[in-house]
């Protein structure tokens, strides 16, 4: 049994696994830390008793409040899908962790959910119809022409509404000249107009999943 057993070794063992641990496994990790071979003592049963007296540590740290023991649904609501690996197949899905994990994780939790918040409010209050990317493709000499035509020197992708209102414009100049690769700034540019069409849609769409989730 590791010597002078005393309440930091719990919590080192809780902070040492970055996440909630249930209560045989807390055991293991202290044994393990205090210098047992992994191989030898693979579970609590293989301690032959050893594990009484921190398992006893256990319940007195939660009862100080130092630890903190939630059902696994509650800690999936704070940390979204969380490593539950364990050694042992425990019955029940209850788990631990230490009380500052507990307070940085919903700390981490509500900035979240203000963010997405905050997201979603700046969305709402833009109230932006779909978009679509107009092309205006026009040569040195001021003639609209193709994208692809050969004297094609400029190109305006504009956002737009139904209406063909223009809410945003996107510009590339592909001469030769300009670049050395005409064709990829082209399609840099192109890529980044579709992008901003599609932001808020694909905004909305995301904080609706997000919600569905129960995240927020």
């Amino acid at each position: 049994m590791p010597t002078a057993l005393e309440s930091a070794a719990v919590l080192n063992a809780l902070e040492n696994a970055g996440r909630p641990l249930q209560r045989y496994d807390i055991v293991m990790e202290v044994f393990w830390a205090a210098g047992y071979d992994r191989t030898t003592y693979r579970t609590v049963y293989d301690l032959k008793g050893g594990s009484v007296e921190c398992s006893a540590l256990i319940d007195t740290l939660r009862a100080d409040g130092q630890l903190i023991l939630l059902p696994s649904t509650q800690w999936r609501r704070i940390l979204g899908d969380f490593n539950t690996t364990r050694v042992h197949k425990q019955r029940g899905h209850y788990w631990y962790a230490t009380r500052d994990q507990h307070t940085r994780w919903t700390q981490s939790d509500r900035d979240r959910d203000n963010r997405i918040a905050t997201i979603g409010a700046r969305l709402k209050a833009a109230a932006l119809p779909p978009l679509h990317v107009r092309n205006t493709t026009w040569t040195d000499g001021g003639s609209l022409v193709h994208d692809t035509h050969p004297d094609a020197q400029h190109c305006a992708l504009e956002l737009c509404t139904p209406d063909e209102d223009r809410v945003a414009e996107v510009t590339c100049n592909y001469s030769p000249t300009d670049t050395d690769s005409p064709t990829s700034a082209l399609a840099g540019a192109k890529a980044s107009a579709e992008l901003f069409a599609h932001a808020p849609t694909d905004i909305a769409y995301l904080l609706s999943l997000l919600t569905t989730e129960g995240h927020t």
